[in-house]
């Protein structure tokens, strides 16, 4: 069973959804900033479709692409109860494919740090930068060592809502930058009785060098890196980096 497909179900009524409902506005902003050549929407790694269904409503050309199962069935469901067209599909972020070019790719919620390794990450700008039309604009947001080492670290947290808990123990080493996070949770279904599930989540940390380097070597140039829902640039106690970046005319090519 691959991660978030059991926690999917009950995701947004964990809190999660916050993130998404706060990263909606700030998008709009930034698109005044660095603005999209067309209004045609890539959410990669979309979750339960929160940030994709809010730009449809606003008239987006908009696809979801995500490897989870569960977040696809909740993201599609979300859908369905606005009433917006989102083409949705399951695909690894590292390989997938579009119908055809967009204006806009995002990835959000420290999406892109589950990708462990700097080859892995490298992969994903290809594939964006190859889904991106000439000018197109990327958008994503990654955590900071500062948050897998010192915010998160070793330590446990509970998050408790209508018929569920979820208990999250997180653990951090330095020598591979790598976070666990064990997620326990309980959900109460309509028989009474709770029903248990478990996830290990992994994040690895990169150096801010590291990524404004490998957005580059895919032919995405930097435009702007931000502390996360600010416009001011990031320092050493950032604990996540929103990136901006534009497709160039070079870009990288498989071998």
């Amino acid at each position: 069973m691959a991660i978030y497909d059991h926690y999917a179900r009950v995701y947004d009524q964990s809190g999660q959804i916050t993130f998404s409902l706060k990263m909606i506005p700030y998008l709009e902003e930034l698109l005044q900033r660095h603005p999209a050549p067309a209004r045609s929407l890539l959410d990669l790694a979309c979750g339960t479709g929160t940030v994709a269904v809010a730009f449809a409503q606003q008239g987006w050309e908009v696809y979801g692409v995500d490897a989870s199962a569960g977040m696809l069935e909740q993201a599609r469901h979300k859908a369905a109860q606005w009433g917006q067209a989102v083409a949705f599909s399951q695909q690894d972020m590292r390989q997938f494919v579009l119908p055809h070019p967009v204006g806009l790719v995002t990835c959000l919620y420290d999406s892109l740090n589950y990708m462990l390794t700097l080859d892995d990450l490298q992969l994903v700008f290809q594939c964006v930068a190859a889904a991106l039309l000439p000018n197109g604009v990327f958008i994503a947001d990654m955590n900071t060592q500062e948050t897998l080492e010192h915010v998160w670290g070793n330590n446990t947290f509970f998050v408790e809502g209508r018929n569920l808990a979820v208990v999250m123990v997180s653990s951090y080493e330095p020598a591979t930058r790598l976070s666990a996070v064990n997620i326990v949770g309980f959900v109460r279904r309509e028989d009474g009785l709770y029903e248990r599930f478990e996830e290990q989540h992994l994040e690895t940390a990169y150096e801010k060098e590291q990524v404004e380097a490998a957005l580059e070597a895919a032919g995405l140039r930097v435009e702007a890196a931000y502390e996360c829902f600010g416009f001011e640039p990031p320092d050493e106690e950032t604990r996540r980096i929103l990136w901006v970046a534009r497709k160039t005319g070079h870009v990288m090519r498989n071998t």
